[in-house]
């Protein structure tokens, strides 16, 4: 029996990928990074004809990828073949050979920029190149994760939540916990005597964030206020000018030299969903169950978020 398994830690050179037996490999091995222990393959005469090789070549790849270590497979008779075992980061790096792509809010906090920190490390850690994309509003990172130019997207819990509200599927893969996407809400009022939004106030809001256009309508529900939208990262610059007379903002990102506003905490009893607003998930497309996969196969969420803490506290340098 031949088999592609030409050295030591079995890898398949660039060579052997443009044989027929090596598409195959790629082929299989995209088709079991989306499936589940327990799970039946089909036939190999069915993948005979999807694939349009012989059943040897289908068996000979079927082959390598249980000598390379990443799939043990159970033949039972009539039953078929069943999966033992997956080991979905050889299956990712065999099926895909590329970076996998993550969607992150613009790095304008701590919050985020330790989660990016954590994540770097940890897909270096396990060998899986990560390519992390910035970007405003979760409106654009679903949307870029709908299309399919990303892998899986970063959001807050109450973004994940209301996805399907805004014509888009997710599954929600991890849960980080609460405040893991920002530790809290103020509202930055421009006139330090101010308690709260008055009638005839321009409120800044950054539309392409659901979780921003929601927090903001919470907040001036039975004012006659006049909603400005905004870039978020631009509004404590607009406050300044006199653009805007008051934004939420996130609690531990206010800078100190904005000392003359006015800044007025927000609890679950301005609205109950804050906490859902403060909570990370990574979420995929369902439709695409390989990224969900190698996602719970590959992070550590503990240790995850234990660089977050440390990025936050700013006892370890941002890196990503």
């Amino acid at each position: 029996m031949t088999t592609l398994a030409g050295n030591q830690d079995h890898r398949i050179t660039a060579q052997a990928f443009m044989t027929r037996q090596g598409r195959i490999v790629v082929e299989l091995a995209r088709v079991l990074v989306e499936m589940k222990p327990g799970d039946r393959l089909l036939p190999v005469q069915e993948y005979v004809e999807l694939f349009h090789v012989g059943a040897g070549t289908v068996q000979n790849a079927l082959d390598y990828l249980q000598d390379s270590g990443a799939a043990q497979l159970e033949a039972r008779g009539r039953l078929g073949t069943s999966i033992a075992m997956l080991d979905y980061i050889r299956l990712w790096r065999l099926g895909y050979q590329r970076p996998m792509v993550g969607a992150l809010p613009l790095p304008y906090s701590r919050h985020v920029e330790g989660l990016a920190t954590a994540l770097y490390a940890q897909f270096a850690e396990a060998g899986v190149e990560l390519t992390l994309r910035f970007m405003r509003g979760s409106s654009q990172r679903l949307q870029a994760l709908a299309q399919g130019t990303v892998d899986w997207a970063l959001l807050s819990r109450f973004a994940a939540e209301t996805a399907t509200a805004h014509g888009f599927t997710v599954t929600t893969v991890v849960a980080l916990g609460e405040y893991t996407y920002l530790a809290g809400h103020v509202l930055l009022l421009r006139d330090p005597s101010a308690t709260g939004l008055r009638d005839g106030d321009r409120l800044g809001v950054d539309f392409l964030s659901s979780d921003h256009t929601y927090i903001s309508r919470a907040v001036s529900r039975g004012r006659r206020v006049e909603l400005i939208s905004i870039q978020y990262d631009q509004a404590l610059d607009l406050l300044a000018a006199g653009a805007i007379d008051a934004v939420v903002w996130t609690n531990p990102e206010t800078p100190a030299a904005l000392d003359h506003v006015a800044m007025t905490p927000l609890t679950t009893d301005d609205d109950p969903m804050l906490p859902a607003l403060g909570e990370a998930v990574l979420v995929a497309d369902p439709a695409r169950p390989a990224a969900a996969n190698l996602l719970q196969a590959l992070l550590d969420v503990p240790a995850l978020l234990e660089i977050q803490r440390a990025v936050v506290q700013r006892t370890r340098v941002p890196s990503y």
